[in-house]
């Protein structure tokens, strides 16, 4: 039994190495990517000359694209109910957290996460909507990676998410969901 526990307190610690030099990667990519709504979500808040963020709060104004999952068929598909039980955008915030994470060390981690959902997990969203949740994503790791580490879902991870200043971007990305 305590084989099995340290093999999984292991395990974490190895995670969290890995996913910390994984997304210094992903920042030095990021501005290599030319998918522009994830990462327009990413920098907003950021100074360009500096790399540095402008304000850790939730205050901050949204910079990045608007309204990106507004058109009838994304609206239609994040508040269907899938033949899992779960909503289309519970299935989109959930595999946009496990396709991000398989997507760190990718040259272009955004649209890496963007083909994942769509191709992998079935997410039947937009681009530029699926971008939003990519763009969380990356912010969600660059600002809240040891909070989020362990549950994505947990809510001192969207606690941090919120008080770091992810929420803000994201919720203009997409546009109303509600």
């Amino acid at each position: 039994m305590l084989h099995l526990y340290l093999a999984k307190r292991m395990s974490l610690f190895s995670r969290l190495a890995l996913l910390v030099v994984m997304s210094a990667g992903a920042a030095a990519c990021e501005a290599e990517s030319s998918t522009p709504a994830a990462k327009d979500v990413v920098t907003a808040g950021t100074d360009a000359a500096t790399n540095e963020t402008a304000g850790d709060t939730a205050s901050e104004v949204a910079t990045g694209p608007v309204d990106m999952c507004q058109g009838t068929e994304d609206l239609t598909w994040l508040k269907a109910t899938l033949p899992s039980g779960q909503t289309g955008r519970e299935l989109a915030r959930e595999a946009a957290g496990d396709c991000g994470l398989g997507c760190l060390n990718n040259p272009a981690p955004d649209k890496c996460a963007i083909k994942c959902m769509k191709e992998s997990v079935g997410v039947q969203l937009s681009d530029g909507c699926a971008g939003c949740y990519g763009g969380i994503v990356l912010c969600t790791i660059n600002k809240c990676l040891p909070k989020c580490i362990d549950d994505a879902q947990a809510q001192i991870c969207k606690d941090c998410q919120e008080t770091k200043g992810c929420n803000t971007p994201f919720y203009a990305c997409t546009g109303p969901l509600d």
